[in-house]
């Protein structure tokens, strides 16, 4: 028998808050606000351990993480020294904590935190490097500016940072998503001018999808709004096409012999049904939302751990595991649909 969503939901919940695992480093970003969404102090309380650390952790940079060079055994580079556009994911719910609260020291970390991410190297065009060894834009690092962009600009009134979200938005957009078919590559390198991993990445597109619905939810006013609105709208109907008949998605979209990938499906019946809502797209695509959830949720392991989600760096190549960013969507993706699971 089918365990009860609610009940589901707090295994989750318990397991991603009783493995933080070792590390104060962005993979946290997801699963923090992802428990923040159903507000359960004793949760809350944990997890806020987590976000004091990524704070008191936080380098000379500002970097709210860990932020030395990787050697990577697998996906399609070989070291990555992460520019401040990978520790900006955790000021998205270090702002939280901070609507919370009001402490002055979670201000102040988010301050310094998008000084960095301000001063990060960029392309010719003002596109915020992925990592220091090269000009790259890599489609995940959307998720991990745009949303904390916006939320800063939000709480002290500076319009700027907003309006750098869109642009970078923007910018993104035009080198990653692929006009054919609407869906984006994972990586752009701009000198020499080539796509270093070129295949439509399921989770690359949930990351682009989660993102834009993140974006719309806090600034749909904004004069750039109908072109995340239209990106949003265009990806989620191309990877509708390529969803299983089991609810999943593979790990590469178009490809039905990579594996099932559990991140990739849960960003997308998250984003499907926030986009829904938002009426960016029909109330059609609930039902294909409901179905991703429920197929992952078959496979969630007696602990509350979500298995069969592809490790970073992602694309072809990666072994799978549990991380804590599928830990967080698949909160996210039962918040968003708790109406119909429900809950």
């Amino acid at each position: 028998m089918a365990i009860e969503p609610s009940k589901l939901v707090e295994k989750v919940i318990a397991y991603t808050v009783n493995n933080p695992y070792e590390r104060d480093y962005w993979e946290k970003a997801p699963a923090l606000t992802g428990v923040l969404a159903w507000e359960r102090d004793d949760s809350i309380a944990a997890i806020q351990t987590w976000m004091d650390r990524a704070v008191d952790t936080q380098t000379s940079e500002g970097c709210l993480n860990y932020s030395e060079r990787l050697n990577l055994p697998a996906g399609h580079v070989s070291t990555f020294t992460p520019t401040a556009s990978l520790s900006a994911s955790l000021g998205y719910p270090l702002l939280g904590f901070y609507e919370r609260t009001k402490e002055a020291r979670y201000m102040e970390a988010a301050r310094l935190q998008m000084d960095a991410l301000l001063a990060a190297p960029r392309t010719t065009e003002g596109g915020i490097c992925a990592r220091v060894e090269a000009p790259e834009l890599w489609v995940d690092f959307l998720y991990m500016m745009c949303p904390f962009l916006i939320r800063y600009g939000k709480l002290t009134g500076q319009q700027s940072t907003i309006d750098e979200a869109f642009r970078q938005f923007e910018i993104h957009v035009k080198h990653l998503v692929d006009p054919h078919v609407h869906l984006a590559r994972h990586a752009w390198c701009e000198r020499p001018n080539h796509y270093p991993q070129s295949t439509l990445w399921a989770r690359g597109n949930g990351w682009l999808v989660a993102c834009s619905v993140d974006m719309l939810a806090m600034a749909p006013d904004h004069a750039k709004a109908g072109v995340v609105a239209e990106t949003c709208r265009r990806a989620l109907e191309a990877m509708r096409v390529h969803q299983d008949r089991s609810g999943f998605f593979h790990h590469i979209l178009d490809d039905r012999y990579a594996k099932f990938e559990a991140s990739a499906t849960l960003m997308y019946a998250y984003a499907a049904r926030t986009a829904a809502r938002q009426k960016i797209v029909g109330d059609d695509f609930i039902a294909g939302a409901v179905k991703a959830w429920q197929v992952v949720a078959g496979s969630v392991q007696n602990d509350g751990a979500v298995p069969g989600v592809a490790v970073p760096p992602g694309g072809p190549g990666v072994p799978f595991g549990t991380t804590l960013f599928g830990q967080g969507f698949f909160l996210l993706a039962a918040h968003a649909l708790r109406g119909e699971l429900g809950i």
